[in-house]
């Protein structure tokens, strides 16, 4: 998997860096794309260019100046580790006055997320290819954030009642991660001919699609994109939209012991018209 390109548009659904951000990256110098297609200027990134981009998002987190940033890594070009630079950079943070507070509960995530990360990949989720059934939904499209689902499910819900037959999913029309523009589809299933007033319905066809099982909340969804992403390139397929998440469990610390985000994430691919299911 190490030869695996990854263009524009995944590393930024990989990283949550979005396509803008990730060219500005490019223009200072602060993160090429290991291969520019000259033809058509096409970007394209290798792992190990996901995993700056990744301490690039942390560092632009804690509200660092690109030239801080660019100090940062320089450090680490130079031999220096992660966990050390993190570490001044939070001793900094925290003797500066309330309105850091922020930039240090961000960093004590980011390490949080280190240990899941790192627990992934000791025991990544199985990842198998299926045919998503075709279901009948409520679905409401918008541009907006990802975290609007706390908005429109509940909406959705109260106005299909009894017909919902399924748990609630996401589609993406863009293979990019965007944060504020996204184009989002919020799908509540139905039952069969169910058709609640005052929402949207739509017939969505079946799909096969590459899945796994993600156990976390969203913003730890990363690494779990890029195996997605990396398996579909391996067999020479080209990722195709929507890409979908089902959220199968909500997380919550509200309840002794508190649970855990499960979310079935699911990549489809373009397929030539005689490779389709008939």
């Amino acid at each position: 998997m190490s030869g695996v390109l990854y263009a524009i548009g995944e590393v930024s659904r990989i990283t949550g860096l979005s396509v803008k951000a990730l060219r500005l990256y490019q223009e200072k110098k602060l993160l090429l794309p290991s291969r520019v297609d000259a033809s058509s200027g096409y970007r394209y990134y290798t792992a190990r260019d996901i995993t700056q981009a990744h301490t690039l998002r942390v560092l632009r987190d804690l509200r660092l100046s690109l030239e801080e940033i660019r100090g940062v890594l320089a450090e680490l070009d130079e031999g220096a580790s992660l966990a050390e630079q993190l570490s001044k950079v939070r001793a900094r943070l925290a003797e500066e006055a309330a309105s850091a507070q922020r930039s240090v509960l961000a960093l004590d995530a980011l390490l949080r997320h280190q240990e899941q990360a790192e627990a992934y990949l000791r025991a990544p989720p199985p990842l198998d290819e299926r045919w998503l059934p075709a279901v009948r939904a409520a679905v409401h499209r918008v541009r907006g954030r990802y975290s609007d689902a706390a908005v429109f499910f509940p909406r959705l819900f109260a106005a299909c009642g009894p017909h919902v037959a399924g748990a609630p999913f996401c589609l993406y029309h863009e293979a990019e991660y965007r944060e504020d523009d996204a184009d989002i589809s919020f799908c509540v299933p139905l039952s069969p001919g169910a058709r609640p007033e005052g929402v949207h319905v739509e017939e969505l066809p079946e799909v096969k699609a590459a899945t796994l099982m993600h156990s976390g909340p969203p913003d730890t969804e990363g690494p779990s994109w890029a195996r997605l992403f990396a398996h579909l390139h391996a067999h020479e397929r080209a990722p195709a939209v929507p890409l979908r998440e089902t959220f199968l469990r909500v997380g919550t610390t509200d309840t002794t012991p508190p649970t855990t985000w499960l979310t079935e994430l699911a990549l489809s691919w373009d397929a030539p018209e005689s490779r389709r299911r008939p």
